[in-house]
């Protein structure tokens, strides 16, 4: 799976030529979601596009709301994300979890919201480098995976985004890399009574000159673009070689 986070960037003339771009370029394989986050209020306008195009570009939301059909200025809600045809959404990345003090038991709703829509969840975790200086980092990454428990996760895509690794230009080695992904996956084996496969993303810094070389992990699933996603060019060729 390569997921392309748009965050709060681009324009609807952006998202058309990115979608016809990478529509033209990218050898889709079904084995290989390429999967479309924009922000919230080009849902529309995606769908729409992606529809007309038969496209194979799956939509994707940054957020959810984790209380359905609240009285939420500015909310959105997984009934409202299943008619704009959203097949994933983003729960629990670091600006989220840091800007709006996202806890364990929101990100719990939210991930349960999402699932009870049938939308899969691609939830984030990551360390802060004081975390990983430390060498705490499963410690962490454990706390913040207790969201999931007593969820079925075989809708569930973990993405792993070290927080000190997000749009600085410094990556985690493939190594650390491997390391942690082979961390989560036994810990959600082992400690959320779930038998579901879990597949781990890698995000932070990802872009044309690395993916090769992290997606050769066999511990690594699939990748969480950000900045590098905005590129049609650039975004279609990570597709194409990882």
């Amino acid at each position: 799976m390569i997921v392309a986070n748009w965050k709060m960037n681009g324009s609807k003339e952006d998202v058309a030529s990115w979608i016809k771009f990478v529509n033209k370029e990218v050898k889709f394989d079904d084995e290989k979601p390429c999967v479309f986050c924009p922000p919230s209020c080009y849902l529309d306008f995606s769908c729409l596009l992606i529809k007309e195009t038969s496209s194979p570009i799956f939509l994707g939301s940054q957020n959810i709301n984790h209380k359905k059909g609240s009285a939420l200025t500015g909310g959105i809600d997984s009934k409202m994300l299943s008619e704009f045809l959203t097949q994933y959404v983003l729960i629990g990345h670091s600006e989220q979890r840091e800007t709006f003090n996202e806890t364990n038991e929101i990100l719990h709703s939210k991930l349960s919201a999402a699932l009870k829509e049938d939308i899969s969840p691609i939830f984030c975790i990551g360390e802060p480098l004081e975390v990983k200086q430390k060498e705490d980092t499963e410690k962490f990454l454990s706390n913040q995976l207790e969201a999931l428990d007593g969820l079925d996760l075989n809708g569930v895509i973990i993405a792993y985004e070290p927080i000190w690794a997000i749009g600085s230009g410094e990556n985690a080695t493939r190594d650390y890399i491997e390391k942690i992904h082979a961390f989560v996956k036994k810990y959600c084996s082992s400690n959320l009574n779930n038998d579901a496969k879990i597949s781990v993303l890698y995000g932070g810094s990802v872009n044309l000159s690395n993916c090769k070389e992290i997606m050769s992990s066999l511990e690594v699933d699939g990748l969480l673009i950000g900045g590098a996603s905005l590129d049609p060019d650039i975004f279609s060729k990570i597709y194409n070689i990882s």
